[in-house]
């Protein structure tokens, strides 16, 4: 059973590179800012990304990425993504992301989902290849869904 749900908050600032021709944050940045807050969440719990999983050849392939649009960006608006592990299996990790304007509003949310693969591609089971980390992410997260 999953912990009692655990986010992150990461404040960043809209920037004009992050826009369309109208000034209006463009959608697909929404994937890029919920990458940018994945990684920190997993530093903040003490899984730094890059040492925890892809250094010891385990890859968080996206199997799935969603982005609800609910309130329009504009540059130079400030803004937090919260983000959260909302399931934890040996061989998927799934997240959940809002934007939250600095007013409180919900500028959007969304979900990515991921496999757990070799750096060939292939799905494995992370209790049994890498137990201690397994064992140090349930200690943490819990296991299954919120």
């Amino acid at each position: 059973m999953m912990n009692e749900q655990m986010y992150y908050d990461l404040p960043m600032t809209v920037t004009w590179g992050d826009c369309d021709a109208a000034g209006i944050s463009y959608y697909a940045k929404n994937f890029d800012w919920f990458t940018d807050a994945r990684f920190q969440f997993l530093e903040h719990y003490g899984f730094p990304y890059m040492e925890a999983f892809h250094n010891q050849g385990i890859y968080l392939v996206c199997l799935k990425a969603e982005s609800d649009y609910q309130k329009m960006l504009k540059p130079l608006e400030k803004i937090i993504v919260k983000t959260s592990l909302v399931s934890l299996t040996r061989t998927r990790m799934t997240f959940s992301y809002k934007l939250i304007k600095e007013n409180g509003e919900v500028a959007g949310e969304g979900l990515t989902r991921h496999a757990i693969v070799s750096p060939e591609g292939r799905p494995f089971n992370l209790q049994k290849k890498f137990p201690i980390l397994w064992e140090k992410l349930v200690g943490c997260f819990g296991e299954g869904e919120i």
